[in-house]
């Protein structure tokens, strides 16, 4: 790169620096009255039933109960949602008779669900999926608005219309908001409610603009990118471009025009406002744990780092006895992508190839939670067409001789599972949940990322010692070898005790030489 160029792209770097940071900081949005404070220890929370996006705020009202009995609990979401709100407030009561919490009151939305959504776009986990970097950045681009404000502007209305209702009726002293949730920010803001957000991502996902020295281009590699941190030296010009696009993208979504425009019609002032979702004025609670996530220069004012925030209802043992006993048989492969994932049959293919392989190798065992993907790859409609289980054939010896377990769903929340000290490996997709459960149980970890900031976790795990980013030449596929050889680092060569190892050695060697 030429001085002359280097010195225009650094110039176009600061003032799209400084653009953005006034984009976030100087928006009409911002209310200068007072916010509205409802009833006294009445809390309403605003949440999609996604467990990636809900589970810290189903976290936060378990605690609640636990530990403030005299708050009333509200939660405003979608049918799927309910049964693990009186899952816990039933464990609450149970381990605790004596406890004067009510239960969670549950406030059923129309059936237009985030899941619901997507579908409706005709998104599927296979073309979801995308590579990271410059062979995905158009797809990242052209799926961005979508995933700003995934509903129709019709149906974003419905649902605000409920979410006022809701609020005017419960009237919350405070209403704790899921940063997904576009309607319920609409509709909490309009009524210029009190409130708090809760986040199950870390910092960096969504405070990036706001570092200084333009540092979002050279340092801090765009999320998708599957750059590591810092950003070496000769990827910067990939990252600037990267992060140009992507900017771009956001800055010309047609798609969000129309439902904000639509929105203001119906007599929202400031809908879908992405600009300034965090205000210095609103508190903002994050899964982030210092150590575990990339350091920020700046975090902004009212934003809390909590750490984990995950849900267990008890020890493994009081919540199936018998995995437990099968579990403490051997050190177990934990398979676990997530609740919203299906298998499609290319990768349970060579998943099941890779474990076998393995478990030939090693004196492990697997637990594999596993649902077949039945959409229809031509049309992309769910017509529950199933693959055959030819695909299984390399696990079958180890299926029947116990070493193999497969359930659509686990019987046992994932975090007391982990905390057995039975789980070798939690091999996961890079969610936020699945990496923070496992940094809490200290348990190593294989990524295999599917799409936008997955690849954040999967390098992340890498650059701070405690996992692998599995096939990262092939993301978001992979294949049996690559699998095995992933698998086969982390059971043998923990990746943690590498790192130890390496820091150890590079403390040794600052000591005195002895002459001879």
């Amino acid at each position: 790169m030429s001085r002359r160029l280097f010195y225009a792209v650094s110039a176009l770097i600061s003032i799209l620096a400084l653009f953005l940071a006034r984009l976030t900081i100087l928006n009409p949005s911002l209310k200068s009255s007072p916010p509205v404070v409802g009833r006294a220890n009445v809390v309403l929370f605003l949440v999609n039933s996604e467990a990636g996006l809900s589970n810290v705020l189903v976290a936060t009202a378990k605690s609640l109960l636990e530990e403030h009995p005299a708050v009333e609990i509200h939660f405003a979401s979608f049918a799927p949602l309910a049964p693990q709100l009186e899952r816990i407030s039933s464990y609450v009561h149970t381990k605790n008779p004596s406890n004067p919490a009510r239960d969670v009151v549950f406030h059923q939305l129309p059936d237009l669900s985030l899941t619901r959504a997507i579908k409706l776009s005709g998104r599927t986990m296979s073309n979801m999926a995308h590579p990271p970097g410059l062979d995905g950045i158009s797809q990242i681009c052209g799926d961005i608005q979508f995933y700003v404000s995934p509903w129709s502007g019709e149906d974003h209305y419905v649902l605000y219309q409920r979410l006022i209702d809701i609020i005017d009726q419960v009237d919350p002293a405070i209403i704790v908001l899921d940063t997904i949730f576009r309607p319920g920010i609409d509709a909490t803001r309009e009524k210029n409610r009190l409130h708090a957000f809760i986040s199950p991502n870390t910092l960096i996902d969504n405070f990036v603009m706001e570092q200084p020295y333009g540092s979002m281009f050279w340092k801090y590699p765009l999320s998708a990118s599957g750059i590591p941190y810092p950003v070496p030296w000769r990827r910067i010009p990939e990252n600037i471009y990267l992060t140009l696009r992507f900017i771009y993208s956001v800055l010309s979504m047609s798609d969000i025009k129309k439902k904000q425009a639509f929105l203001k019609s119906q007599g929202l002032s400031d809908p879908i406002n992405f600009y300034n979702l965090h205000r210095p004025d609103v508190p903002w609670f994050t899964q982030t744990l210092p150590g575990a996530s990339r350091p920020l220069y700046k975090i902004p004012q009212n934003v809390s780092c909590l750490g984990p925030m995950s849900i267990s209802l008890g020890e493994a043992s009081e919540q199936d006895l018998n995995m437990v006993s099968w579990l403490a048989q051997k050190p177990t492969i934990l398979v676990n992508f997530g609740s919203g994932f299906t298998w499609m049959e290319p990768k349970a293919a060579a998943m099941a190839s890779a474990l076998a392989h393995v478990l030939e190798q090693t004196d492990l065992q697997v637990l594999w939670k596993f649902r077949k993907d039945t959409t229809d790859p031509f049309d992309n409609v769910d017509r529950g067409i199933e693959y055959d289980n030819a695909f299984i054939m390399p696990l079958q010896p180890f299926i029947n001789s116990g070493r193999v377990k497969m359930f659509p769903w686990l019987s046992v929340d994932p975090t007391a599972l982990l905390k057995t000290g039975h789980i070798a490996v939690s091999v996961h997709h890079g969610g936020a949940g699945c990496y923070h459960e496992a940094i809490e149980a200290g348990v190593p970890q294989l990524v295999l990322p599917q799409w936008f900031d997955l690849y954040n976790f999967a390098q992340l795990v890498e650059e701070i010692g405690v996992g692998v980013w599995g096939c990262p030449e092939t993301s978001p596929d992979w294949t049996v070898e690559c699998l095995e050889d992933a698998l086969l680092r982390v059971v043998k060569d923990n990746p943690g005790s590498q790192f130890a190892a390496s820091e150890i050695a590079r403390l040794a060697a600052a000591g005195k030489n002895k002459g001879m």
